[in-house]
Formats: structure tokens, C-alpha cells, sequence
């Protein structure tokens, strides 16, 4: 195993074991706000974008990101087309949705008739169909699919049976359990995360911390953790590389050569598509791009699987801190965009 160590007590220790890169500064955005840029009055996190940097989908307590307000308070979701500005809401979304490749469609979960099933959304048409939980069962976790046909999530139906991993198939209607059980079928499997083609799913065993991979076209399962109790952060979109968190810090396995790297002191956050950058956060909740030796202060705050786009062109996460860009006056957490345009 080869270990990359990051440890210590943050920026200062993490500079000395890193080289800086030179590139061109790269221009920071707050994108939590109206088309118009008014910030948001209230709260904004949990952001994901596409792999093209296009599309960004976030929640918000806010009240007046889009002309039509919102019909009661509460946190909604929200969609951002960063190249025309545009505002969606997603009144009907529990959690951030989770985008295809090109925006159109968006897996999130909601209210379903009794408990929390996963939905999928066509932005296009409006058509909103339900592809996992009913009745009794619960549905949650959804992961989608580059070009929006597969979804994977997590199935409960405890207490009478342990959660699952399944795969919702948007073009044949159909599903499947991705997530084989071991001999003890009482333990439970979740976490999911998938490649960009549909062909690889990553999940763990809640029970004894070990992490899998399904190769759905070859039907094997891959143990991808190094012995060490670990969970699910991110499968980067090409499917060869996975990030897991564990009590001594990050791991991250070329899934190609078997390759590991060890990240102690620090948590890696997210993946790029092509699995060549990851977006790591320190003891000081500074967060950092690394590609190979080099690392860029990317801002202060907290960010989400799915926050990196393709080759690290665009980083979002959430911070509260005011001073990241000028006019911030809110008082509470916002989403912001780093990056070239």
C-alpha cells in the first residue's frame, strides 16, 4: 500500500507536505441566490453540481430565490443554471437532488403515501414517477447515472427485513438488489454511490464496516476497504476510483490497480469525475483540491459528495464565514462556487 500522508494540525502542516500549484486565480461566486443575485434570507448547503459545472442543486430555508416565493416555511430544494442564472424550486424535495449529467433529470426523496420514498424527476416534461419505496417500506439515499437511467438507494423495510441497495432501471420500469447479502441477511447494507455508466455500485455493511463494489455487467462483488471499519464518500463518475472514510481518515482505492492512499488528519469530501482530484477538508475545515502533488486552497466551510466537477474546473460548498465575497450581509450559511469561468 502506498500512503500519502496528510496529517497534522491543518493548513500550515498540509502546506509542508504538499506543493503548491501554479495556475491562474481561480474567481470565486456566491450561487445561493435569485437569478437577479439577491442573497438568499435564510440558510443555504448541501450542494452538488454536474459534471460539466453547468447545473447546481442545493437546499435553502430561504424565501425569495425564485419570484414565486414559497407556500408555507420550511427548507426547499433548489436547481441553478449557472450559465443562464436561472433559479428552479423543487417544492416537493426532502433532500438535494442528485442531477444527471446534462440537468434534465433529478432523484431526490419525498413524502411518499405512509414514509420516505425516492422520486425521479424529468426537468423537461414535469413527469415525476416513484422508483423505490411503497406502503410500509422506506426508500432513501438516491444516486443517479450520468445520463439519468439508473438510480440506485437504499431500501428499508425494517423492522421485518434489513436495508438494501437496489437499482432502479428509468428505460425498462425494472429493479434490482445490487447489494448480495453476506451469510448474515440480518445485517444492512446502504450508503450507495454509482458510476457515471450505471455498471458499478458502491455500498457497505453497516454491520461490519466493510465497504463492496457490484460490478453489475461482470455480476462480482469487490471488497474495497483495507480491514479498516469504513463508509462510502464518493465513486467517481468512471468508476475506477472510490473515496471511504474510517476512524484514522480517508482512504482512496484505484479500483483498476488496487492502488490505496491513506489521508490521515483529514477527510476527503469528494471526488472528480475522472477520479484524478479530490476535494479533502482539515482539522480547521479548510478545504483543499488535491491533484496528484499540488493542492489549492479551495475556501472555509463544509462540502458534500458530488461538489466536484470534471477535472476540478468548478468546487461549491457552504460556509456562514461573510467575508468570501463582497455584500454577503445575511448572517447565515451560503453556497459558493470556486473556480475558473
Amino acid at each position: 500500500m502506498s500512503a500519502v500522508s496528510l496529517a497534522g494540525a491543518g493548513a500550515a502542516l498540509l502546506l509542508a507536505l504538499t506543493t503548491t500549484q501554479a495556475v491562474a486565480a481561480p474567481r470565486t461566486e456566491r450561487v445561493s441566490t435569485a437569478a437577479d443575485g439577491t442573497q438568499g434570507d435564510g440558510a443555504s448547503g448541501g450542494a452538488v453540481i454536474t459534471p460539466n459545472g453547468r447545473y447546481l442543486a442545493f437546499r435553502s430555508s430561504a424565501t425569495n430565490l425564485v419570484p414565486e416565493g414559497i407556500t408555507h416555511p420550511g427548507t426547499y430544494a433548489y436547481i441553478r443554471d449557472l450559465r443562464t442564472g436561472e433559479v428552479t424550486k423543487m417544492e416537493n424535495a426532502l433532500s438535494t437532488p442528485r442531477l444527471s449529467a446534462d440537468g434534465r433529470w433529478a432523484t431526490y426523496t419525498d413524502w411518499g403515501s405512509r414514509t420516505i420514498n425516492v422520486f425521479l424527476t424529468d426537468l423537461t416534461t414535469g413527469t415525476r414517477t416513484r422508483v423505490g419505496g411503497n406502503g410500509r417500506d422506506t426508500a432513501s439515499s438516491p444516486e443517479i447515472s450520468a445520463n439519468g437511467r439508473y438510480i440506485a438507494y437504499t431500501w428499508s423495510g425494517h423492522p421485518e427485513f434489513p436495508t438494501r441497495v437496489d437499482l432502479y432501471d428509468r428505460v425498462t420500469g425494472t429493479t434490482e438488489t445490487v447489494s448480495t447479502g453476506p451469510a448474515d441477511t440480518a445485517r444492512d447494507m446502504g450508503n450507495p454511490s454509482i458510476s457515471g455508466d450505471g455498471r458499478r455500485v458502491a455500498y457497505q455493511d453497516h454491520g461490519t464496516g466493510d465497504v463492496w463494489v457490484a460490478d453489475r455487467t461482470t455480476g462480482t462483488r469487490t471488497e474495497a476497504d483495507d480491514g479498516t471499519a469504513s463508509t462510502v464518500v464518493q465513486l467517481s463518475a468512471n468508476g475506477r476510483v472510490l473515496a471511504m472514510d474510517s476512524a484514522d481518515g480517508s482512504y482512496v482505492r484505484d479500483l483498476r490497480t488496487g492502488r490505496v492512499q491513506h489521508f490521515p488528519g483529514v477527510r476527503v469530501r469528494a471526488v472528480s469525475p475522472d477520479g484524478r482530484r479530490l476535494l479533502l477538508q482539515d482539522a480547521q475545515s479548510d478545504l483543499w483540491l488535491l491533484h496528484g502533488g499540488h493542492r489549492i486552497r479551495v475556501g472555509h466551510g463544509s462540502a458534500a459528495d458530488g461538489s466536484v466537477a470534471d477535472r476540478g474546473r468548478s468546487v461549491v460548498w457552504s460556509t456562514a464565514d461573510a467575508d468570501v465575497v463582497a455584500g454577503d450581509t445575511n448572517g447565515v450559511s451560503d453556497v459558493f462556487r470556486w473556480g475558473a469561468r
